[in-house]
């Protein structure tokens, strides 16, 4: 049975976008994951942050149209547990200005692990540009999400942790009149 021309070239062409649709949204999302999983089987064997980020990179350079969001998460989950092993402190800067622009700077997520980051280098190195940072991006969180409450109560403990009494105030009030019911908040601010 012969077959009409438009039939021919609609089967074609709907061929060729699932083909498409397989490659782009199965296997370089595959191959992504793939690419981080074998990055971060060898951290273990990395002795310098140029081999960090050389294993590392690999991954970031391959395209992928989706994935790129959950293994810079991942990655940056790592590097918080890398920190949080006492590195020097020349490594852990490293560390962060490595991530730091892969992170995303329009997702809560990323930029709560950018503030935890910073906060941890304060916390250890005492520099107030890691303070003020760690600000910028809960106040950035914040402003996309309002409503939510890890920002404000990171921002509650950050200037707890700093002595910034005014601050303080001002998040903790924000906090009870969202959650009255808050035990922890409630004593500070009723």
């Amino acid at each position: 049975m012969k077959q009409s021309p438009q039939i021919v070239t609609i089967s074609v062409v709907g061929m060729v976008l699932a083909a498409l649709g397989l490659y782009f949204g199965s296997l370089l999302p595959l191959l992504k994951a793939q690419s981080f999983i074998e990055a971060s089987k060898q951290v273990e064997f990395v002795r310098s942050v140029d081999e960090f980020k050389d294993n590392f990179d690999q991954m970031f350079n391959l395209y992928s149209p989706v994935g790129d969001e959950e293994v810079t998460k991942f990655l940056g989950s790592s590097i918080m547990g890398i920190l949080s092993q006492g590195q020097p402190e020349p490594v852990a800067r490293e560390l962060v200005a490595y991530i730091e622009p892969h992170l995303y700077k329009n997702d809560v997520r990323h930029l709560l692990l950018l503030s935890q980051m910073y906060e941890f280098l304060w916390g250890n190195y005492k520099q107030d540009a890691d303070y003020q940072k760690a600000v910028i991006y809960l106040e950035t969180a914040r402003e996309i999400g309002p409503n939510l409450p890890p920002p404000l109560y990171k921002l509650l403990n950050l200037y707890a942790s700093r002595g910034d009494q005014a601050n303080f105030d001002r998040i903790g009030r924000e906090i009870y009149s969202r959650w009255p019911e808050d035990k922890n908040v409630a004593p500070f601010f009723q």
